[in-house]
């Protein structure tokens, strides 16, 4: 147990210093004041979204929304594309069935441009579930997504 916590705070270390460099961007919390994205609007307005999860063994974890309205885009790999509201809402529930505190993330560039969000259960609060590392900036357009298991 004491083996993972160790590991877990190595993978939040190796995540904030990623975002703090270079061309890579980050998961950011949203903040109290102005208007936060709710998961109720993500699931209500699903087909404006490229939407994607990622998992560990058989267990659905994060969940990404990247806006199919703007000009970009963000790459996934080991992440698995929902087609139908129907898949989004079984990997909602799955999540809130598996987990405590669920949360919407933003997906920020290097220089804080917005490419979408996360619903995740753990982000903020569980150092147990695998990290979502937001990679490299392929170009202006273009941002690669990971998942740290």
């Amino acid at each position: 147990m004491q083996h993972i916590k160790c590991i877990s705070l190595l993978l939040i270390v190796l995540l904030l210093a990623l975002g703090c460099a270079g061309d890579y961007g980050t998961l950011k919390r949203q903040t109290s004041t102005g208007n936060k994205m709710t998961l109720a609007e993500l699931r209500e307005n699903w087909e404006d979204y490229h939407i994607y999860y990622s998992k560990h063994g058989s267990a659905r974890r994060n969940i990404m929304f990247d806006p199919k309205n703007d000009q970009k885009r963000i790459v996934c790999d080991a992440w698995y594309k929902i087609t139908d509201q129907e898949t989004l809402s079984e990997t909602i529930n799955e999540i809130e069935s598996m987990w405590e505190n669920q949360e919407v993330v933003i997906v920020e560039g290097p220089n804080g441009q917005f490419y979408g969000y996360v619903y995740c259960s753990w982000y903020f609060t569980s150092p147990y579930a695998p990290m979502v590392a937001v990679g490299k900036l392929i170009d202006e357009h273009t941002l690669e997504v990971s998942v740290y298991r």
